[in-house]
């Protein structure tokens, strides 16, 4: 059982229990424990962060603590979270690290961990890493490091170099059609602030940028993915064709079209399987995938794969299948087989505007693609997360599934990143689910 690590790595306020400098010491060295005690020389670990204040404390204390066991690190600076398992594959380096809590406020941080292979890690790793941090034994087996076998530390933010180089290499637009498409692109004040608008406006889009000046703390503050009002509100008013919104470290995103209405990642992904003709092939999402898009592609005899919330299970799973080129959640994050095997907002962004340039359609035709089932979604915060497990809030979800058998779903569960507890429930009566997602709120919040 990890206690730890959660949906997406460590998460948690910067500085205070689990994200102090004392656990990340700890980490560290189970990291090296665990990567590159076998691997022998030219040792090397990546990092890269999103621009939180406590990005730099983070940072630093992790690469002085990879230094103190003679391994070297190379520190991109701010930079997308794909960029991070992109380089390190491409660099061979044993693994990488993202500093970031993506949608999360300010005040919170989070440490992601790949593999030399760009992967995020799986539970099994995570709770071997886990064990060796409460053993105490993450002391490295290479005796004394001092003189020239201390690590070295270098600040090399012209690797982002790498990640550019291969979106622009992904693509070839028609500059002509290009210039005529109006784009607004809210980068959540995060990690694509400098990068997202320049790559678009290289592409040659129209481009207006909003929420492209952090300042530490300022990320994903009422913008970005988890703030949709806010780039509908911008695209309407600046009439353009497209918004574009990110996370603050940049693997999730949000459409909305010209009309102002939004497209999730269900969308993104029907966009995708219609750009390609897919047929006869698998796409891999969640249980939050919503049924109307699993129906959608049963009329394209495409089977839909569901695995636990958290893209790395849609990555796990998609390495294993060569069927399944595209994955992803409603969340927005999304993940393309040829780009990289973790979510790319960016990547995901240009494959439909490539679409929309190519078909000349406009994307509010493309998301009328299925008709969602209507679903009632609400954020309780509570102080334990275990509360879903008392024996009152399991029956009233039990009743609610029976109810809901076969015309819908209900799922009721604590966040992996946040003290919340999350409810959605997906029917064909939305008057019906507002009442479930009522009565368990209210249960829940008086249990408290």
């Amino acid at each position: 059982m990890r206690k730890l690590f959660g949906t997406d790595g460590i998460r948690g306020i910067a500085n205070k229990y689990p994200l102090t400098i004392d656990i990340c010491v700890k980490l560290a060295k189970s990291l090296v424990k665990k990567f590159c005690e076998n691997n022998g020389e030219n040792r090397e670990i990546i990092i890269g962060k999103d621009t939180r204040i406590s990005g730099d404390m983070f940072e630093h204390i992790l690469a002085a603590t990879f230094a103190s066991l003679g391994i070297n690190t190379r520190l991109i600076g701010v930079c997308p979270t794909p960029a991070v398992s992109i380089i390190t594959k491409k660099m061979k380096a044993h693994f990488g690290i993202m500093i970031s809590a993506s949608h999360n406020p300010f005040a919170d941080n989070g440490i992601k961990i790949f593999n030399r292979d760009g992967l995020k890690l799986t539970d099994a790793e995570e709770e071997q890493i886990e064990a060796i941090m409460e053993s105490g034994d993450e002391s490295s087996n290479h005796g004394e490091i001092i003189g020239d076998k201390i690590g070295r530390i270098f600040t090399d933010p012209k690797m982002l170099d790498l990640y550019v180089e291969k979106i622009k290499k992904s693509f070839s637009f028609d500059k002509k059609v290009c210039e005529k498409i109006k784009i607004v692109v809210d980068s959540s004040n995060g990690s694509f602030s400098k990068i997202a608008p320049n790559i678009f406006r290289d592409f040659g889009f129209d481009i207006i940028p909003i929420h492209d000046s952090p300042n530490g703390i300022n990320i994903n503050e009422g913008c970005g993915v988890t703030n949709p009002n806010t780039i509908a509100a911008a695209t309407l008013d600046n009439k353009a064709d497209v918004g574009i919104a990110f996370d603050g470290d940049g693997d999730r995103l949000l459409l909305c079209d010209e009309l102002g209405n939004f497209l999730d990642g269900d969308h993104i992904l029907a966009i995708l399987v219609e750009s390609c003709g897919l047929k006869n092939s698998e796409i891999v999402s969640t249980i939050m995938a919503n049924f109307g898009f699993e129906q959608y592609l049963k009329n394209k005899n495409i089977r839909l794969v569901r695995t636990k919330v958290g893209d790395r299970y849609i990555s796990e799973y998609m390495q294993q299948s060569q069927k399944a080129l595209f994955g992803g959640e409603p969340s927005g994050h999304i993940i393309i087989r040829e780009h990289a095997p973790t979510g790319d907002g960016l990547f995901a962004a240009l494959k439909v505007l490539d679409y929309i340039v190519k078909t000349g359609k406009k994307l509010s035709e493309l998301q009328n693609l299925f008709t969602p089932y209507p679903v009632v979604s609400r954020n309780i915060k509570v102080s334990d997360k275990n509360i879903i497990s008392s024996k009152k809030i399991i029956e009233k979800i039990d009743k609610y599934e029976r109810q809901l058998k076969n015309r819908g779903k209900l799922i009721v569960r604590p966040s992996g990143t946040e003290p919340l507890i999350r409810i959605s429930a997906e029917g064909e009566d939305k008057n019906e689910l507002d009442t479930i997602v009522s009565d368990l709120v209210n249960t829940i919040e008086s249990m408290q």
